[in-house]
């Protein structure tokens, strides 16, 4: 007959989003030590917007996509752990201050450009990635109709910025706090963020800390720290409450823009999924 024996675990499911110019296979070996770690363990990684795609169009339909992907799979109804790297991680950042609905309970985010950027990538030769920077804020790059990080240019005159910024400052509560997006920050159990020191690719690469170049450094080589940042202080995310509460976790790999190894990634990552939604009794056979 039919009794009760040991409980399955239901591991919380995993949401990833690849960067700019990938695709959903991008993220296959992290799929498979996941599943490897974690059995049975449902992991989905979204093909919105991939390749070119990903590179031309804005982030507020980019985003859209991102909810409804998530809102269209059953399996995710109860809510799950999100993981992006480059722009997929702050796309992922962006679902839990935008929507979170399903709510995410870990939010990874590697090598993202939460705070924004402010120069070229790949250009770091004195003086022309500044003059890159630079032309392009003279170019009103805020408003380039194809261009997906232009939604994230932060630029180099503040006023500028608040002034002309399409959709990066409002997720950020740069201009008004938004007190919906920041008590979903809030909801979260814990955030992750990470940053590539050898990074060539977000400018700066601090903005994975939601940090940015002070204001009127023209030579842009200090990085605010991020306790003394407008945005902390004023908590307009949640990110000091997070803090306070050791929820927020930030850390490094010494390595080129998502250049970290797994042995690195199965450390400190991996148990960042180490989670359950529930526990479902198993039924076995008894003699």
């Amino acid at each position: 007959f039919c009794g009760v024996g040991a409980r399955a675990v239901l591991y919380r499911p995993v949401v990833m989003m690849h960067g700019m110019n990938e695709d959903a296979t991008h993220l296959q070996r992290n799929m498979d030590a996941l599943r490897a770690a974690y059995p049975g363990i449902y992991v989905t990684s979204l093909a919105v917007y991939e390749g070119r795609r990903s590179m031309i169009h804005h982030m507020e339909p980019q985003l859209e996509a991102v909810i409804a992907a998530i809102k269209a799979d059953a399996n995710l109804s109860k809510g799950f752990n999100f993981y992006g790297e480059s722009q997929g991680a702050l796309l992922a950042r962006a679902y839990v201050t935008v929507a979170n609905d399903p709510p995410v309970h870990n939010l990874i985010a590697i090598n993202g450009p939460q705070a924004g950027v402010g120069e070229c990538p790949k250009v770091e030769f004195p003086g022309v990635k500044q003059l890159c920077g630079d032309l392009s804020t003279d170019l009103r790059i805020y408003h380039w109709p194809f261009c997906a990080f232009c939604s994230y240019w932060r630029g180099k005159n503040e006023a500028m910025y608040l002034k002309n910024s399409g959709w990066v400052a409002d997720i950020n509560n740069d201009r008004t706090i938004n007190q919906t997006r920041r008590q979903n920050m809030l909801s979260l159990n814990q955030y992750m963020a990470t940053v590539a020191l050898q990074d060539e690719i977000v400018q700066p690469s601090y903005s994975a800390w939601h940090t940015y170049w002070y204001w009127g450094d023209d030579s842009r080589s200090k990085i605010m720290p991020l306790y003394e940042t407008e945005g902390y202080k004023s908590d307009a995310l949640g990110l000091r409450s997070l803090a306070e509460r050791g929820a927020l976790i930030l850390n490094s790999f010494d390595g080129r823009h998502l250049g970290y190894t797994m042995d690195w990634w199965n450390e400190n990552v991996l148990p960042m999924f180490d989670n359950r939604l529930s526990e479902m009794p198993a039924p076995s056979l008894v003699v």
